[in-house]
């Protein structure tokens, strides 16, 4: 009965080693081993100046880091490209030199107007573009302003959406006659009149390259049809 014993009590102990020693290599096997690495703390334009105001060094587990991942934030360098916020920050993204930026994407953008009111204007003409804002109570008073400088005119179409030629536009010169002008713009340029013409209206006027930059134009105001 007690050689039984005994035994019973040798394979509790032998089976209570295993155990933790089985719970003491999970537990090694477990611990995380942490890395600092240089993180972009906001979206970065390429060619932004890395700075710690748009970056910074943060503990993340090290199997996790990317082999080329910068450990330390770098000085005097430049953005090579877009980084997104989160995102880390690795050697070939960090440049000494200006990298060369696409051009940005164009988009055709259809503007209402009428064909008196452009006074002429032919595709392959440039524009300005304005913005005008009436009053909530429609009292004459409103806010006139320049969009864009120097845009392109692709075509002026009637309102069967047809090219208008030339001897069209001399015949109709004299009569209000709705018309849209399609011009040339930037992605970001046709999202600012997309905003814009669904706050006012957007008229053209021709461009003279002498003209004042757009940030030099000032706001006309219109209080009850008078100028101000």
């Amino acid at each position: 009965m007690l050689n039984k014993r005994v035994v019973r009590l040798g394979i509790s102990l032998v089976a209570a080693l295993v155990i933790t020693g089985f719970l003491v290599m999970t537990t090694s096997e477990r611990q995380v081993v942490y890395k600092s690495v240089v993180v972009a703390s906001q979206d970065i334009e390429a060619n932004t100046v890395l700075t710690p105001k748009i970056l910074e060094v943060r503990n993340v587990p090290a199997t996790a880091v990317p082999e080329n991942a910068l450990l330390e934030i770098p000085n005097k360098k430049l953005a090579g490209q877009k980084i997104w916020k989160g995102e880390y920050l690795l050697t070939p993204m960090a440049k000494d030199d200006p990298v060369a930026l696409p051009e940005p994407e164009n988009r055709i953008f259809s503007i209402p107007i009428s064909i008196k009111t452009t006074g002429g204007i032919q595709p392959g003409d440039r524009v300005d573009i304005l913005l005008f804002t009436a009053d909530k109570n429609n009292q004459g008073s409103g806010e006139s302003k320049l969009l864009l400088s120097d845009i392109t005119i692709v075509q002026i179409l009637n309102q069967n959406g047809q090219a208008i030629t030339d001897k069209d536009n001399k015949a109709l010169g004299t009569a209000s006659v709705p018309a849209v002008a399609e011009v040339l713009v930037t992605a970001d340029e046709a999202n600012l009149l997309n905003a814009a013409a669904n706050t006012g209206t957007l008229s053209v006027a021709r461009y003279l390259p002498a003209s004042q930059p757009v940030q030099d134009v000032s706001t006309v105001l219109v209080t009850g049809g008078s100028i101000q």
